[in-house]
């Protein structure tokens, strides 16, 4: 029997519908490096476990993630300490013999506790000489014949630190971790997993030719088919009886769904049937979880993040006007028009002392839309019309912030 999955990574056995994406991943592997992104709670980190728990051929896959690192020495240490933490045999063979500061560090890896590992090499300059050790870590991986598979979770957020600490470092790391990727022949192969925009981060940056080498990948939403599959699937092994007609009142209420969210209330219509002595799950049993679980605050601190990293990311001048478009597409029933959202854009510049000119303010907000859209909030749904990206969120921002318009 599956398991519900709300919160951490799927495990192998309860994986489902990423067949084609991790296939596509092995495909591009095997000449670039990858750039992949999703929402939160889309279900990357479990493609990214499933990755390092089924290796392809004989790739050594390590797991690393960063969200809360802020400087290059702090990325390549924790690189290192995965390396031992997953291929602690692969380290003592190929690279603590050769490494020179690594050279007599230790004679059991296996003895070796992670934050006494991670001290020892702090206390051995690592923060200071960033750039030579991780020079010669890179060195050694290469020359050990082996193919490396790096899974770097949350890459945008420690740019983002990186780059509050020091402009400067932060370009100085990019540069550099750019060229050790694009390496010929090497055998080392980087993804970079993110749901924050790192595009436009490296935009602002001025420094978007640092990911040129990277392919880009994005992990889709389930489709109406696999929701309705997931949710068959589900309750007909616990058990749990439903009226055929609750598949489409899901569909219609959670539209692409997020993954998280579709098993949260797929449990809780087990729990809700369960809680009722069986009872057969109905569109009003549906419709009343619905608004009980997803809407209320069991969900609210997961989707509160849309909110939050509006403040955390995105660039001063704009944070007022993405909050202002988004509560007004909130309240509409199928989104607004391009020239609509532009005139509400207009109207928050015209609040500012030193309002921009029209040419300014048409680009500006040109490169706005395409933030929220590559950021997960908006798509497009038709001709000039824009709307969110995902039912679920829109209803949540309505609740919450549309009340602003």
């Amino acid at each position: 029997m599956r398991d519900f999955v709300v919160g951490g990574a799927v495990t192998p056995d309860d994986f489902m519908f990423r067949e084609e994406t991790i296939e596509e991943i092995w495909e591009s592997l095997r000449k670039d490096n990858i750039l992949f992104l999703a929402p939160r709670r889309m279900g990357k980190t479990s493609v990214m476990h499933y990755l390092l728990e089924n290796p392809k051929e004989d790739w050594l896959v390590i797991y690393l993630n960063v969200e809360e690192l802020g400087t290059p020495g702090d990325f390549f240490l924790n690189l290192l300490d995965a390396i031992r933490e997953f291929h602690p045999r692969f380290l003592k063979d190929h690279l603590s013999d050769a490494c020179g500061f690594l050279k007599g560090l230790f004679s059991h890896i296996g003895e070796v506790e992670a934050f006494d590992f991670k001290i020892t090499l702090k206390n051995a300059g690592f923060e200071e000489s960033w750039k030579d050790k991780a020079r010669e870590l890179m060195e050694r991986i290469h020359q050990s014949g082996r193919k490396v598979l790096f899974l770097i979770d949350e890459f945008p957020d420690m740019l983002v630190r990186m780059q509050k600490l020091s402009d400067a470092e932060a370009s100085t790391f990019l540069h550099f971790f750019r060229n050790i990727r694009i390496r010929p022949k090497s055998g080392i192969r980087w993804l970079l997993a993110g749901s924050v925009n790192l595009e436009g981060t490296l935009d602002r940056m001025g420094e978007i030719k640092s990911i040129n080498d990277l392919d880009k990948i994005t992990l889709p939403p389930f489709s109406l088919e696999e929701v309705e599959s997931f949710i068959t699937q589900m309750l007909t092994e616990y058990k749990t009886e439903f009226e055929p007609a609750i598949l489409k009142r899901i569909q219609d209420i959670l539209g692409e769904p997020i993954p998280y969210f579709l098993q949260l209330l797929t449990q809780e219509l087990y729990r809700c049937s369960k809680r009722n002595k069986g009872e057969k799950i109905t569109l009003e049993t549906v419709d009343f979880v619905y608004e009980k679980a997803l809407m209320g605050e069991k969900t609210r601190d997961k989707l509160q993040h849309f909110r939050s990293r509006i403040d955390l990311y995105y660039p001063e001048e704009e944070k007022e006007a993405a909050c202002r478009l988004l509560d007004q597409l909130s309240i509409t029933e199928r989104g607004h028009s391009r020239s609509a959202l532009f005139s509400l854009y207009r109207k928050e510049e015209d609040k500012k002392s030193a309002p921009r000119s029209e040419q300014a303010l048409k680009k500006s907000f040109h490169n706005l839309l395409l933030l929220l859209e590559s950021d997960f909030y908006i798509r497009e749904t038709g001709d000039e019309q824009l709307d969110f990206s995902n039912n679920l969120l829109k209803q949540w921002w309505k609740k919450y912030y549309g009340y602003h318009c």
